[in-house]
């Protein structure tokens, strides 16, 4: 079976995995060096139009040079055998797993750096959909960091209910939560249930 993306252009279900890590990998460069998109074009040796047609997902991976490949690897602190392994399976494979990086963003950025680490993801997601005329992700929403360490809620205690980095990353970046991120929500913080759903899916702090 093939799918069409937003272009008309068709791929079989297989490369449109590989197009979507493409674009992802992108995403963590720009976030990871808190860089523009034309900033990251030129580190990588593309022009600004490249670069809009790998985002808007119309270019395999395996079809881009090597050259190309080679300097993503390097702004995003992979090898390219890694970046490779990572369009094929959806993991970088060399050991780095995504519990080492969110334990590397803890280590060395900081704990008390992290909703500033997902202000700069937002900030480079927007930057990428903005050539294309797509309507912005909303403004970065830190609130949930924020009253889980005025609870005084430790990394290994959230970590077990179900609130890692990675989740609340998704939680303030894109809006996405599920209803057990809001129950343990609540229970660590002490707000009722419907009162985190609402402060959630509107992306406004709970008012003490």
């Amino acid at each position: 079976m093939e799918v069409t993306n937003d272009t008309g252009v068709l791929h079989d279900p297989y490369e449109s995995k590989q197009i979507e890590r493409f674009r992802t990998a992108l995403l963590q460069a720009l976030a990871l060096n808190d860089c523009s998109q034309r900033e990251l074009s030129d580190r990588i040796g593309i022009t600004i139009g490249t670069m809009t047609k790998y985002l808007r997902m119309v270019v395999p991976p395996f079809k881009v040079g090597l050259g190309i490949q080679r300097m993503l690897a390097k702004e995003l602190g992979v090898t390219l055998d890694a970046l490779a392994a990572y369009y094929e399976t959806g993991e970088y494979q060399t050991g780095l797993s995504l519990a080492d990086v969110e334990g590397w963003i803890r280590s060395s950025a900081g704990q008390q750096d992290l909703p500033a680490i997902m202000k700069s993801m937002h900030e480079a997601a927007v930057k990428a959909l903005e050539p294309l005329g797509q309507q912005a992700v909303p403004v970065a929403y830190t609130w949930p960091i924020e009253a889980l360490k005025k609870a005084d809620v430790s990394d290994s205690m959230r970590e077990r209910l179900g609130l890692t980095d990675a989740c609340l990353r998704l939680l303030a970046t894109e809006g996405q939560y599920d209803d057990e991120m809001v129950e343990a929500f609540s229970l660590v913080t002490g707000y009722a249930t419907e009162t985190v759903k609402r402060a959630f899916s509107e992306r406004v702090p709970v008012q003490a």
